[in-house]
């Protein structure tokens, strides 16, 4: 974490890098998604070492053989090996993470997918899909930038903040972070909207905001009312994929896809509806 704040009575500027290495919180959630694909790893390994060796205790060399041919001609094929050979594609992998993390990470992993197989034969994908989740949040954490009071710009990764179209400004403070989320006027969809920023940078940032000319009057839509309408209903069809497949197909497999594809269909359905809506 870098924090430069300069100060000449009202006027304040104050620039900060903040990365997820800079709080135990975010490098716990960044290690769940490598942890999983470890986890993978290592079952997949011990499901290699299972058929190699049943295959060697039943005398049988030439399936072993046949079954380590195939295990490696699959990565080959998937290029997964190639481009850990030819790139430097490791390098920001371990500058990341840590040996020792990543293999805890993968051990726990692997224990998480075989429990969640006692609960449902489908479970371990579930596990496998929410993994994601913490990639997503990690992702967005690592910010830097720079508030100047005496200007009055407030710049996000390089992208500057139109303050006079911001219409709301929430908080939530987490470790030693402040997590803050920006609501904009339409017509700024381009915008930062999720800002995290360390804890001593708030007031600046928070008064920089405050203080900045209303912008109420700015407020249009960038859609015409036709087009809203078609994009509201084709967001409520899909939202509806799910609950009639549900009554649709039987019991039992059937109703497991159903769930699968009203969560897919409805997430997409929900970000058609909130673009009818802010647009």
């Amino acid at each position: 974490m870098m924090v430069q704040a300069t100060s000449d009575t009202d006027d304040v500027t104050i620039k900060w890098e903040f990365d997820v290495t800079d709080s135990l919180l975010l490098q716990t959630l960044a290690y769940v998604s490598p942890s999983i694909f470890g986890g993978v790893a290592i079952l997949a390994g011990g499901l290699l070492l299972w058929l190699v060796g049943s295959a060697l205790l039943d005398g049988d060399l030439a399936r072993a053989v046949g079954v380590v041919t195939f295990a490696a001609l699959a990565l080959l094929s998937r290029r997964y090996l190639p481009a850990l050979l030819d790139t430097n594609v490791t390098d920001s992998l371990w500058n990341r993470y840590s040996w020792r993390g990543l293999a805890i990470g993968s051990v726990v992993g692997a224990l998480v997918l075989l429990g969640s197989t006692q609960l449902h034969p489908m479970a371990p994908f579930a596990v496998f899909m929410a993994s994601w989740v913490p990639v997503v949040l990690t992702a967005a954490f690592p910010t830097s930038g720079y508030a100047d009071r005496a200007e009055g710009t407030l710049v996000i990764d390089d992208t500057e903040v139109p303050l006079e179209a911001v219409s709301a400004f929430r908080v939530v403070s987490i470790d030693t972070f402040v997590l803050c989320w920006l609501s904009y006027t339409r017509g700024v969809p381009t915008a930062p909207r999720i800002i995290v920023l360390p804890s001593s940078c708030l007031d600046v940032v928070s008064n920089l905001i405050e203080t900045a000319p209303d912008a109420s009057k700015r407020e249009h839509s960038t859609i015409d009312r036709t087009e809203r309408l078609i994009v509201g209903l084709f967001g409520l069809g899909l939202i509806a994929v799910g609950p009639l497949l549900w009554l649709i197909v039987p019991p039992g497999d059937g109703q497991v896809v159903a769930l699968y594809a009203g969560a897919m269909f409805g997430l997409f359905g929900l970000i058609l509806l909130w673009y009818a809506y802010s647009a």
